[in-house]
């Protein structure tokens, strides 16, 4: 008894032993070196997965907001990936938020080491077989089979809804990126349509010279794109926890919007709307034609459906009862899982390799759900004020690009005649240098001079008078034949000309 109690707790102490180490969280260092090196960490945009003093959990999340550079991918696709990755086990901030579960599934390994050693028999550390010290109690011990049958519908589960929190992920990466592209396409439209002189007919008269105040341009662009910006950043906001991202928000808001349409933007209880209303009374502002107008309010259209789109993801996850009925088939396979196992380690001490075992398979199982489980609430793992302020700044350079023609008409020095912009080539943007034509002396060529000589008359020759009968008198009466109309019945009677 006394040889199996030292075994007893050999075996206890050595499944304790990566239990206990899981409960420690290790410092790391950051994944990106390149960042670590300079100094310069943006939560919103870096790939600092694990940061030091950062537990895992919600706090971490914003660690994950990943944006690749050329040196990011280029380490993602590295030949060394594979050791990189087996080496950073330890330092996993899915697998460290894994610890409870994990060494739930290595105790009860331990715990069926034991008991069936009292049961069925154990080993000592010199080798020496001994019987069971309770032979009233039958050992603990299930058949393989029972979990190779469940194995192929957990495995349906665990696809399914892995495959569905990607998706809801990969929606919401989509939609943000709409938004960039509609962004940067409302102000492009507004800097290039910007035209006084085309407001109610559309295009400009043709020769006529229009000046523009580039001053007023710059400032109704500069409105526009400062509100395209606040529509991201509203979004952004409202898809993030108040008390992590509403002090910072207030604070880029009131230095780039104006006071009154920031304090409005502050105070309002949806923000994305107001955000919105702004960019239509900019658009509203701009002068161009109707039909412009109305293709940038089709972008402005898109606005609403992200954020619908997004506020569609965020509010309603995947139904629950899937997936609590995914985490318990899942976690009842794997704690009952050991008292499967335990026979197919007859060859380890006291089956000792049993606990190694269940506890890996645990590990990248649970690993399974809790990827899927992060993935469900994309929002809190995407970098959206890293987006907003990417908006922010594309806007701002699209809004203080000029057009190539100038408010005067263009003339060149070296050219000794004047020159103007058409009105169809500033429609295009380039303005197409027309110089004025000279009037030309048109003289007659001789050959046409000597035709109009005229030649003298020859003198007349007198004819009978032809006379005709019927019809044909009534042709003759109305004159020669080349200065009168066909008459209508000619389709159906001929003349003839009497022989002399």
């Amino acid at each position: 008894m006394v040889k199996f109690a030292k075994s007893a707790f050999a075996a206890a102490l050595l499944a304790a032993i990566p239990s206990a180490s899981a409960f420690v969280a290790p410092k790391t260092p950051f994944l990106n070196e390149r960042i670590a090196t300079s100094g310069k960490v943006d939560s919103s945009t870096s790939l600092n997965i694990f940061a030091e003093d950062v537990t895992y959990g919600e706090e971490s999340r914003k660690y994950r907001r990943t944006v690749y550079d050329f040196d990011a991918w280029k380490k993602h696709r590295s030949q060394d990936r594979f050791w990189r990755n087996l080496g950073n086990i330890p330092n996993s901030g899915i697998y460290r938020g894994l610890i409870n579960e994990v060494a739930a599934v290595a105790t009860i390994s331990t715990m069926a080491c034991v008991w069936n050693g009292l049961t069925g028999g154990y080993t000592d550390f010199s080798g020496v077989n001994h019987d069971a010290v309770i032979t009233s109690l039958p050992m603990l011990t299930l058949p393989l089979g029972v979990f190779t049958v469940c194995n192929s519908s957990l495995s349906l589960l665990l696809v399914f809804r892995t495959k569905n929190c990607y998706e809801r992920w990969d929606g919401a990466r989509k939609m943000w990126g709409l938004m960039i592209n509609r962004s940067r396409d409302v102000v492009r439209m507004g800097a290039q349509w910007y035209d006084p002189t085309t407001e109610e007919k559309g295009y400009v008269e043709e020769g006529k010279v229009f000046e523009i105040d580039m001053e007023e341009r710059a400032e109704k662009l500069n409105r526009l794109s400062k509100s395209v910006w606040s529509f991201s950043r509203a979004l952004a906001r409202h898809l993030t926890p108040p008390d992590e991202d509403e002090e910072q928000f207030q604070k880029d808001v009131r230095e780039r919007l104006d006071p009154e349409q920031a304090e409005a933007l502050i105070a309002s209880d949806h923000r994305p709307n107001r955000a919105m209303y702004d960019i239509g009374n900019a658009i509203n502002d701009l002068p161009m034609h109707y039909t412009r107008r109305m293709q940038m309010d089709k972008d402005v259209a898109h606005f609403e459906d992200i954020s619908g789109g997004c506020e569609r993801i965020f509010g309603t996850p995947i139904p629950l009862v899937y997936s609590r009925h995914t985490v318990r088939a899942l976690t009842t396979f794997l704690l009952f899982l050991p008292f499967g196992m335990w026979g197919q380690f007859g060859d380890s001490w006291n089956h000792i390799g049993l606990i190694p075992s269940a506890s890996l398979i645990a590990m990248f199982m649970f690993g399974i759900e809790e990827l899927a489980n992060g993935l469900e609430e994309p929002f809190s793992i995407l970098p959206l004020i890293g987006i907003s302020n990417k908006i922010g700044v594309n806007c701002d350079e699209l809004a203080s690009f000029t057009p190539f023609f100038e408010s005067t008409p263009a003339t060149f020095d070296s050219s000794p005649v004047p020159v103007m912009a058409t009105a169809s080539s500033v429609q295009e943007g380039v303005p197409k240098v027309v110089a004025a034509e000279e009037p030309k002396e048109i003289s007659e060529p001789e050959e046409v001079e000597a035709e109009r000589e005229v030649t003298p008359a020859s003198p007349p020759v007198e004819k009978a008078a032809p006379k005709f009968t019927g019809d044909e008198a009534v042709v003759d009466a109305l004159g020669p034949k080349a200065d009168t109309p066909e008459p209508l019945f000619s389709k159906f009677f001929t003349t003839t000309t009497p022989s002399k």
